[in-house]
């Protein structure tokens, strides 16, 4: 029904399952009148410009078009028509190519907000239902590519945990409802979409009665090929890096009119903190997302200070992780709405010392990580402090929900470090109590007893 997009045989229960769960709707004011335009951006003008120069909003929006023309037939249908043609298969090489010209303009130069919220508010239209969450949600993601450390003498590098998809569980199991948007793997051995399955969880259950009723739960997972189209173009054989590492976690299937979203999104050392908290205003902005706060974070090597983590090329230079780093962190912050400013977080304003950070990073190997997930799930201490390093993760998303509306945070100063240090503690506790692994057991044992006999 949907996309033209040729994928392997492991793909067909994410594709059955988006078949099942589609539900048209409209588009929201502001995308339709992008859509009412789409005729004036020429495939080739697009690609030139965004080589040399940076699109607008409305050209961003266009360009996504093009690769959602491909994967979503609904949509091609009802809303591309007039868009230029190459026939087939000449159409599906142009959605691919457009999706890579972008990732090379952000990989070689850098993309600006408003080509990012352009992207993000075309592929809103590419989500086929939005899960009844409620009036409210939190959710985390990472955008994946991340480098990771190296060892001296090792060839490949190592990463860490799946932070992002531990930290929900962890948030989840303090009461908060959560929801988490993932992928399989890209530049790790484990992506979140591998994690949650790993971990025992039922993720395709083609059924709308049954995911609603998991979002009813405190913890919903979403795997974005499943909820979306556009991913296919980046996993059809032979895969290649895109720019949906940047758009799909900037897109989670959460209604952007009825409920109020709360977002920690990660990011690598190609997209500054900073161009995607100021995304985000520009969609808030626009009526294209009902979010109250937001953080952007990518973690370091090293501490670089306050004079440095404002210039691109320097924090690219010592980027490692899209989560927090046992080193130093990079956040940009956005309370109601509003950028308030980038700052340098380090462990120590939690209240944690890692006393060989190194030690926080294993090997980029499918048995390696998801043992550490486990461990670090069940406060087990390796001699790592990985536990340690889950609740940091998970502290600053408990700031972001509990803490940072009365938090004064502003272009010179930071997260209250007390607010912080109390949130780490009481997702260590959580994690040591072993309130966590219980919390994961029950929505293992939820999530199977949903699917179909």
């Amino acid at each position: 029904m949907f996309s033209n997009v040729p994928l392997p045989p492991s793909y067909d229960g994410k594709i059955r399952m988006r078949e099942t769960l589609f539900s048209p709707r409209k588009p929201l004011p502001a995308q339709q009148e992008e859509l009412d335009r789409l005729t004036q951006f020429r495939y080739g003008d697009l690609t030139k410009r965004m080589l040399s120069g940076h699109l607008s909003f409305s050209e961003a929006f266009a360009a996504m078009c093009y690769a959602l023309r491909v994967s979503n037939g609904w949509l091609a249908k009802q809303y591309f028509t007039g868009m230029e043609d190459f026939g087939n298969p000449g159409n599906l090489m142009a959605g691919r190519e457009m999706l890579s010209c972008l990732a090379v303009k952000e990989a070689w130069g850098h993309l600006t907000p408003a080509e990012v919220a352009g992207m993000v508010a075309a592929t809103m239209l590419d989500v086929v239902r939005y899960p009844d969450y409620g009036p409210t949600i939190f959710e985390n993601c990472g955008m994946g590519g991340d480098r990771g450390l190296h060892f001296n003498g090792e060839t490949s590098y190592r990463k860490t945990i799946n932070g992002s998809t531990l930290s929900t569980l962890v948030i989840a199991s303090l009461g908060y409802k959560t929801a988490k948007h993932g992928s399989y793997s890209n530049t790790s051995s484990v992506g979140s979409t591998d994690a949650i399955e790993r971990l025992g969880m039922v993720v395709d259950t083609p059924s709308v009665s049954a995911q609603d009723a998991l979002a009813q739960t405190g913890f919903h997972f979403t795997c974005a090929h499943a909820w979306k189209t556009v991913h296919d173009l980046s996993h059809a054989p032979p895969r290649r890096e895109t720019v949906n590492h940047v758009v799909g976690p900037m897109t989670p299937p959460i209604d952007p009119v009825h409920t109020r979203l709360d977002k920690i999104v990660g990011v690598s050392e190609k997209l500054h903190p900073d161009v995607v908290v100021r995304a985000y205003e520009i969609l808030r902005e626009k009526g294209l997302i009902n979010l109250r706060h937001a953080a952007a974070v990518c973690g370091l090597d090293r501490d670089l200070g306050s004079g440095e983590i404002r210039f691109f090329e320097r924090v690219r230079e010592a980027v490692v992780l899209d989560e927090l780093s046992p080193y130093a962190s990079v956040v940009s912050i956005l309370r109601n709405g509003k950028f308030v400013g980038t700052h340098e977080i380090t462990p120590e304003m939690f209240g944690v010392v890692f006393q060989n950070p190194r030690s926080v990073f294993i090997r980029n190997e499918v048995d390696e990580i998801m043992d550490q997930n486990w461990k670090a799930l069940r406060g087990q201490e390796s001699g790592n402090q990985i536990p340690e390093y889950l609740a940091m993760n998970a502290a600053f998303s408990l700031y972001l929900i509990e803490s940072l509306e009365d938090d004064p945070v502003s272009e010179s100063r930071g997260p209250d470090q007390d607010a912080l240090s109390s949130a780490f503690d009481r997702c260590y506790t959580a994690i040591k109590s072993g309130d966590v692994e219980t919390y994961l057991q029950g929505l293992i044992t939820h999530s199977r007893s949903l699917v179909a006999p």
